[in-house]
């Protein structure tokens, strides 16, 4: 019989090598779950306008192609909102232009969350 706090209790509930183990995919340094501490100053940075519904989305989409502003329509990330939702992936350069086309089309913006780059450059790749 193994005493109360024996050997696995010492190594942690990982068991034997865990910190030998290689970090899981996107869960390294830099990555959008790291800690603050960990994050690299060079990671690219998007803005992610977000709406209290999809109509006010859709209406900023559509006003904004004809002002040269790039705009695609993005799932919120988890990271800005705990619910499901649309939202508009734009460069956080044209924020300030963005809510004046909003204010002239009467779309309601909740806000805009800057977040560590979401999209991987290498998924879909393979070899």
């Amino acid at each position: 019989m193994e005493p109360v706090g024996g050997e696995l209790a010492a190594q942690g509930a990982e068991g034997p090598g865990a910190a030998d183990a290689p970090e899981a995919p996107g869960n390294g340094p830099g990555s959008p779950g790291a800690p603050d501490g960990d994050a690299q100053p060079e990671a690219p940075v998007d803005c992610y306008v977000l709406f209290r519904g999809h109509t006010d989305g859709l209406a900023l989409f559509g006003a904004l192609k004809g002002t040269g502003v790039d705009a695609r329509i993005s799932p919120t990330p988890r990271a800005a909102r705990a619910e499901c939702g649309m939202s508009l992936l734009v460069s956080c350069d044209d924020e300030e232009r963005i809510r004046a086309v909003a204010l002239a089309c009467g779309a309601h913006i909740e806000g805009v969350a800057r977040l560590p780059r979401q999209i991987c450059p290498d998924r879909d790749r393979y070899c």
